[in-house]
Order: structure tokens, then C-alpha cells, then sequence
């Protein structure tokens, strides 16, 4: 065998080359996975970012984050989870970092696009809450319900009528289901 027919690892430095082609590059067990997603998808994306966002504005706890950010879990996997909520005082002196974070996000929300697995999703959950991460929405797009994980065995079901919060995350934060699908 020469040395070209070995393959090594991805590490987290070579996740700072990837292509900038609007797809989301993740590192999981030294492998990249690609994520491609549509514009609706992209557009719940905004639509929950911008609806976090401007809680924010009011309660400035810390900050929300979507999917062109990634962030490394203890066991060396690089997530990028579509939105993503950090409290303050996990960002170094308050402020976002330059590169890829280096702490839990206490929210993640990931939505459903066509070309998702349910095994990588369940597993992605499953990761998120094994390394602390308290409230994982899964947002389906279909028919426009999200998922509220606390743990694997704690999950309660909203549909676009329910009215659904984030707390102790985001406390006082409430909203419509619906006003996170398009119209």
C-alpha cells in the first residue's frame, strides 16, 4: 500500500478550508458530512434566528447563532446545529469568538430538510444532549411541528397552533409554533 492509498483523519484545522458553497460541513467521528438544504429550509432558519434575535434584543442573555457556525464538542466532533443559543457568561469575555466555539450551546434547533437520515438526526440529538446541551427543537417542516428534546426520554410535541417556550434557557420567551414555516 503506498502512502497515498492511506486516509487520514479530517481534523477541525482542515474544517477551516472547507469550500464556502452555501453547504453545511460537519466533523463527526473525523469524517465530514455534507448537509445540503433548500430555501425553505433556510428560510425556518431565519425566521426562528430572527425570532430569537429580537428576544434578545429586550433580554440581552446572549446569543443566537445558525448553521454557517460551528462549534466543538468535547469528543472532537465540529457541529453546526441550524440555530444555536449560548448564555454570556460561556463566551470568552462575553463575546463571540473568532473561530469555531469551544463550549455547549445551552438551545439547539435543528430542521428537518428531504435529504436528512433519521439515524444521523437521532444521533445528533443524542450527542447534543449527552454533552449538556438542555433544550434540542426539532423542527419539521412538514407538517410544520417541532419536537421539544429535554432528554431522550422527555420529549413533548407542538404543532403550529401550540404556543411553545425555551425555558429555563430563554426565560419569558414564548411564541407561536406557526410563525416559524412561511406563509
Amino acid at each position: 500500500m503506498s502512502k497515498m492509498d492511506i486516509k487520514r483523519p479530517v481534523t477541525i484545522d482542515d474544517m477551516y478550508h472547507m469550500p464556502k458553497d452555501g453547504r453545511k460541513y460537519e466533523l463527526v467521528n473525523g469524517e465530514v458530512v455534507v448537509s445540503p438544504a433548500g430555501m425553505e429550509h433556510a428560510e425556518i432558519v431565519v425566521n426562528i434566528i430572527r425570532i430569537i434575535a429580537t428576544y434578545l434584543d429586550v433580554n440581552p442573555i446572549g446569543k443566537v447563532y445558525g448553521d454557517n457556525t460551528g462549534v466543538i464538542f468535547p469528543n472532537g466532533n465540529l457541529r453546526s446545529p441550524d440555530v444555536f443559543f449560548v448564555r454570556s457568561e460561556k463566551l470568552p469575555g462575553g463575546k463571540s469568538p473568532i473561530t469555531f466555539g469551544e463550549m455547549i450551546p445551552d438551545f439547539a434547533a435543528e430542521v428537518l430538510s428531504p435529504g436528512n437520515r433519521s439515524g444521523q438526526i437521532a444521533q445528533k440529538i443524542g450527542e447534543f444532549l449527552e454533552y449538556g446541551v438542555q433544550i434540542v427543537w426539532l423542527v419539521d417542516p412538514e407538517d410544520q411541528s417541532v419536537t421539544v428534546y429535554r432528554s431522550l426520554t422527555h420529549t413533548q410535541r407542538f404543532t403550529s397552533e401550540d404556543i411553545i417556550d425555551a425555558k429555563p434557557v430563554l426565560p419569558g420567551f414564548s411564541c407561536k409554533v406557526s410563525r416559524f414555516f412561511p406563509l
